[in-house]
């Protein structure tokens, strides 16, 4: 296991904007391994932190934050990206919360146009993830690609997706952008990047995760991104409002976030199953913040018909 390192020891200030007190560090030579990309930025915001703080969120609200932090990011980079040819390519359904459309979109020229994107949609075909629908001619181009991606679990989809590209079209440059990044998946595109010598710039929200493995059996996902491992990279600051957010417990700090937005219940009773998991204290949490109001009689028998276990461990707190 590495050692905790924070964002003031191995990064540098890069760049602020007031809004939303978003501040991006520079990472460079991470560990000083040829695998990683020699530059990494994590943007610190305040949309990033309610993100990763907000286990309890889902729906609407869950949204407006992934698109918040989408601003965030724009605000920090779009200087050093207006002028470039840039093609935004969303990766569907992971990323559709993610689209830079919304966030460009109050800045010239991107107020009288549209960013030029292209949806790539891959359709379930009973294994891991499945094959790509066929894209047209002119779907591969441009110097610069912005690829948004909300969180960095699926980088098989995106290996998938850049190795159809590069067959057709190369660009100088791609810009990863992810609200919830880690380092093994960034790792996994650079390579990918690098044999046919494009640049990959990742930029990814308030921490730079090591992927844990799952909770078993209270986690069905195949990773999962505590703020709380030791390995996982952010700023000091951050670090102690997560121990007091999460209790001072290794919970993944996102959960199912597709799941949080198409299906809020079952996300909140995955919630509090690992909740229980990682023995979370009950009394501690504030249930006025969530979503979906677990406490209410409606969602109490949902609850129980989906996992009594779970009822059985929470009733005494919300009576």
């Amino acid at each position: 296991m590495r050692q905790r390192m924070f964002l003031e020891e191995v990064g540098k200030v890069d760049s602020t904007n007031p809004i939303g007190n978003a501040k991006a560090w520079e990472i460079r030579d991470i560990l000083g391994e040829e695998h990683h990309p020699p530059l990494i930025y994590v943007v610190e915001s305040e949309a990033g932190e309610r993100f990763l703080l907000g286990r309890e969120l889902s729906g609407r609200a869950k949204f407006n934050l992934i698109r918040y932090v989408a601003k965030s990011f724009v605000e920090i980079f779009f200087e050093r990206l207006k002028g470039k040819e840039a093609v935004q390519y969303l990766i569907l359904p992971d990323a559709y919360a993610f689209d830079l459309q919304y966030a460009m979109g109050v800045s010239p020229p991107y107020d009288r146009i549209l960013l030029p994107t292209e949806f790539i949609l891959f359709e379930n075909g009973g294994k891991a993830f499945e094959k790509m629908t066929s894209p047209g001619q002119e779907t591969y181009r441009g110097r610069t690609w912005l690829i948004p991606n909300t969180t960095l679990t699926s980088e098989e989809r995106v290996v998938h997706f850049l190795r159809n590209a590069f067959s057709s079209h190369r660009p100088e440059e791609i810009y990863l952008f992810t609200a919830c990044g880690s380092l093994k998946g960034i790792e996994t595109l650079h390579n990918e990047c690098l044999k046919v010598g494009v640049r990959l710039v990742p930029v990814v929200s308030q921490c730079l995760f090591d992927v844990s493995k799952p909770l078993e059996p209270a986690c069905s996902r195949q990773a999962t991104f505590p703020i709380l491992d030791p390995a996982t990279l952010t700023s000091r600051a951050f670090l102690e409002k997560a121990t007091e957010r999460y209790q001072g417990k290794e919970i993944c700090s996102v959960g199912d976030v597709q799941k949080s937005l198409s299906h809020p219940i079952l996300y909140c009773v995955e919630t509090l199953r690992e909740m229980m998991h990682v023995g979370m204290d009950p009394s501690k949490e504030n249930w006025e913040a969530w979503s979906v109001d677990v406490r209410s009689e409606e969602m109490r028998e949902k609850i129980h018909e989906l996992d009594p276990a779970i009822y059985d461990y929470f009733r005494p707190f919300w009576d």
